[in-house]
């Protein structure tokens, strides 16, 4: 199963979205901790064109996900 990153990158009601510098930062929303986690393994499993760096807790859960694009084509790269 693949996940559709455009969609993902809307956010929702479990998590929030950040842009950083070379991807995106997903963490959770207080009281919505366990759909973050489910939601965070879901997204590890199904990476296709992305990579995913879960980034857990104290406690050893994931509370942030950083996914950044395996490749991005620069606006200006040299066509054949």
């Amino acid at each position: 199963m693949t996940m559709d990153i455009d969609t993902l990158l809307e956010g929702g009601p479990s998590y929030g979205v950040i842009d950083a510098k070379d991807g995106f930062l997903l963490y959770g929303r207080e009281g919505h901790e366990a759909a973050f986690r489910a939601l965070a393994e879901e997204v590890e499993a199904a990476a296709d064109g992305y990579q995913v760096i879960a980034l857990k807790d104290d406690e050893d859960r994931c509370d942030r996900l950083f996914i950044a694009p395996l490749a991005e084509e620069k606006s200006f790269a040299q066509r054949d």
